[in-house]
């Protein structure tokens, strides 16, 4: 072996070790922003692809539904954030969201931004469970 340490992937319960102080602060930010959002889904707030090297301040929150059926849900929503450069110096930074799969652009300082919905989730956790029935159907019509 060497004596050498493998370095891990970081998991969803250390999604802050490969972030710098700056995305630190702009995601601790998020999550206290996000809490109160959905409050039957779990949720883990990560880098967005790229940011680590771009130094970014873009964000994905994954939201899951857990249930005593299911308790790691399936499917995850992703809701990619962008936090700008100045909201440590702001009392209500301008921080914008995208739901996934839809390209609306929601800003928390609107009042349609302010009020984010559950129902918007679960529309994208039934479509996603509809897209997986009906492949299955299909998969199921091919071997048949």
């Amino acid at each position: 072996d060497g004596g050498e340490k493998k370095q891990l992937a970081p998991t969803l319960v250390d999604n802050k070790a490969c972030m710098d102080e700056r995305q630190r602060k702009a995601c601790v930010m998020l999550e206290d922003m996000i809490k109160k959002w959905a409050s039957s889904y779990a949720r883990a707030v990560e880098l967005a692809p790229g940011a680590q090297q771009s130094r970014e301040l873009k964000f994905v929150a994954l939201f899951s539904k857990p249930s005593k059926e299911e308790p790691i849900a399936w499917p995850i929503v992703r809701v990619k954030f962008t936090v700008p450069d100045d909201f440590e110096g702001v009392a209500h930074p301008r921080v914008t969201y995208t739901l996934e799969g839809e390209r609306m652009v929601f800003d928390v300082t609107t009042d349609l931004g302010r009020r984010f919905k559950e129902s918007w989730l679960d529309r994208i956790v039934m479509d996603k469970r509809a897209v997986r029935a009906d492949m299955a159907i299909m998969d199921r019509t091919r071997k048949a």
